[in-house]
């Protein structure tokens, strides 16, 4: 059985430590085995004693023996060392007590007190302490525990001492690299939400959090390249650090283009409304990179608590429901939460679980808008878009349920039905008659409507050159490389393929030469002022000489009168598609004109033949 310090050291250290001192003789008796282990005594050899000696000496971690009043009675090489002197004698002599001022925060010596009374031992207890000579700081991690007599009544402690500062330090090291985001320095979603639950309790008075997104991130990553967007963020987060200047204020990067702000010890909502509109200043001016300007703009939305949440998860949510309105309002502005945004976050809830059914339980429904020849006037084909008749609130505009399909994910499930259901309708079309189909970012993101459009042909046996699919730049942008190879995929099929809202996003010719679309679509946005704006009129004559080059068809949509549809047939544009023509109709509409143009074309016919005849 192993000795205790006591055992192996005072035999050969008794006349040293004590001279005539009493108490030391009874030192010989005092120690126990660590953590309730029996008190038995052993004798041992006189070689046993030397090796726990030598054990004792060149041991490198500390070893002391204690007083209960803490007053020392051995240290060791390696405590001696720590502390700063060269031999025990130097070290008793100059130490009067452990605990105390031992520790830097005088707290720990309580705590230690109380975890020896409580357990009769203390394990692995980390603390910072002053290395006594020199008072330097360090961290050590402590054992120790009671010697008791046969009694069980404590005599003295016992106990080691490691240093830990490197080991401290590393934890601190991982603990800032897991709270810190290592590309701005910010915190980190982890960090900055820990911040935040802190921060969110009935005693910290005022606490504001501002959401804020970066409107047109994603569109830097695709023009300019991901170092640049690096840099961006980079300048962002200097810009938040700015616009917050004078405020007790976290700011954390929550994911991507996504930044959170947490501000305490503010007056009220006005000081906050001032940071959110110097947020939206800061971020609208352009950001200069390797001689590049680059304008990004930011949606901020801000929530106050105890007045708009009472915890952390409820004021990011009420953040986040500002910052929703804000980018449904046209982004590059900020709004302070209210509670009517929680009523139109349930209203949208619902409306997503409506929709969700509807499109499982196929309820809803396709109108088709023709798109004409600008000479003849004859149909070419028709653009179909998704309409759904609610069941208790009547037609819905695509606006209100399309952007709740896109932010719930229910796009690429809304689209592939839309394929379908085109596709099933088309068969009772003229066969010279297109079918023009929109199709989503999120679907142009996912392989599965290459899947969607082949099971859709096969199904129908609709002619793979009578379907088109229209994309735009935004959805293209939202990742280039994934659409590259599911457009690809699309060619292959033999389906048609048209860049719609032509000349709105920001690389419209080079899109044109990347990908084989077969047709461009002119935005309304152009058409509306072909009469009265040289500009427009400019742009859209390039349009159509450059489509005219490359040989793909021009459309432009959005025409409204006689005069507009004039001065595009003048251009040389092909076809035309708009109100002037017609407004978008039901299946049972279309098919019915279908069979009353196709009459009126055998009469023509008939007379044609008859005068001829005659």
């Amino acid at each position: 059985m192993l000795k205790t310090i006591e055992q192996m050291l005072v035999a050969s250290h008794a006349s040293s430590l004590a001279g005539d001192d009493p108490t030391h003789n009874t030192s010989q008796r005092m120690f126990s085995r660590p953590y309730g282990e029996s008190d038995h005594r052993s004798t041992q050899s006189p070689r046993a004693d030397i090796e726990f000696q030598s054990l004792f000496d060149n041991a490198i971690c500390g070893i002391y023996l204690d007083f209960l009043d803490g007053k020392p009675i051995r240290a060791n090489r390696a405590l001696c060392t720590f502390n700063g002197y060269d031999s025990e004698a130097d070290h008793l002599a100059a130490v009067k007590k452990h605990g105390g001022s031992w520790y830097v925060d005088p707290d720990r010596a309580k705590y230690f007190q109380h975890q020896l009374e409580l357990q009769g031992y203390v394990r692995d207890m980390v603390s910072e302490v002053y290395r006594h000579r020199t008072r330097e700081k360090a961290w050590i991690a402590e054992n120790a525990w009671y010697v008791r007599d046969k009694d069980g009544t404590p005599l003295y402690i016992e106990g080691t001492i490691q240093d830990a500062t490197e080991r401290v330090q590393a934890t601190a090291e991982i603990e800032r690299q897991a709270n810190t985001d290592a590309l701005t320095g910010a915190a980190s979603r982890f960090g900055f939400m820990k911040a935040l639950h802190d921060a969110v309790s009935p005693d910290q008075g005022l606490v504001a959090l501002l959401t804020v997104d970066l409107d047109k991130f994603k569109a830097v990553n695709d023009i300019f390249g991901h170092s640049s967007g690096d840099m961006v963020l980079k300048v962002a987060v200097k810009r938040l650090r700015k616009s917050t200047n004078g405020f007790k204020a976290t700011i954390g990067r929550l994911g991507g283009d996504e930044f959170a702000i947490l501000v305490q010890q503010f007056q009220g909502e006005a000081e906050i409304r001032a940071i959110a509109a110097a947020i939206v200043r800061s971020l609208a001016a352009p950001i200069a990179i390797e001689g590049q300007d680059i304008v990004v703009g930011a949606s901020v939305g801000a929530a106050i608590s105890p007045t708009h949440a009472s915890g952390a998860k409820d004021l990011l949510n009420s953040a986040d429901l500002a910052l929703y309105e804000v980018k449904k309002g046209g982004r590059n502005g900020f709004y302070v939460f209210n509670p009517e945004m929680k009523a139109l976050q349930a209203k949208r809830k619902k409306l997503e679980l409506e929709l969700k059914a509807a499109i499982y339980d196929d309820t809803l429904d396709l109108h088709y808008q023709p798109i004409v020849n600008s000479s003849s006037g004859r149909v070419r084909g028709y653009e179909a878009l998704i309409r759904w008749m609610h069941p208790s609130r009547g037609l819905l505009p695509p606006g209100e349920f399309l952007p709740v399909a896109e932010e719930a994910g229910l796009m690429t499930a809304l689209g592939a039905w839309a394929i379908r259901r085109a596709c099933e309708q088309a068969v009772f079309f003229p066969e010279d008659c297109q079918i023009s189909v929109n199709v989503s970012p999120s679907q142009l993101r996912s392989l599965s409507i290459v899947d969607a459009v082949k099971g859709s042909l096969d199904a129908t046996g609709l002619a793979p050159g009578r379907l088109v699919l229209e994309v735009t730049e935004t959805a293209i942008l939202g990742g280039e490389s994934n659409a590259a190879r599911v457009i690809e995929d699309l060619l292959l099929l033999g389906v048609g393929l048209a860049l719609d809202d032509f000349g709105t996003g920001y690389s419209s010719l080079s899109h044109l030469q990347r990908f084989a679309f077969t047709e461009v679509k002119i935005d309304r946005s152009f058409v509306a002022g072909i009469g009265t704006m040289p500009v427009n009129l400019a742009i859209v004559r390039g349009v159509i000489g450059i489509a005219r080059e490359i040989g793909i068809d021009v459309i432009a949509e959005g025409i409204e009168t006689e005069a507009q549809a004039e001065a595009l047939r003048r251009e040389g544009c092909e076809y035309l598609q708009g109100y002037l023509f017609s407004r978008p109709m039901p299946f049972a509409d279309v098919v019915t004109d279908l069979a009353v143009q196709e009459l009126r074309r055998g009469i023509v016919k008939e007379r044609a033949r008859g005068s001829h005849a005659a």
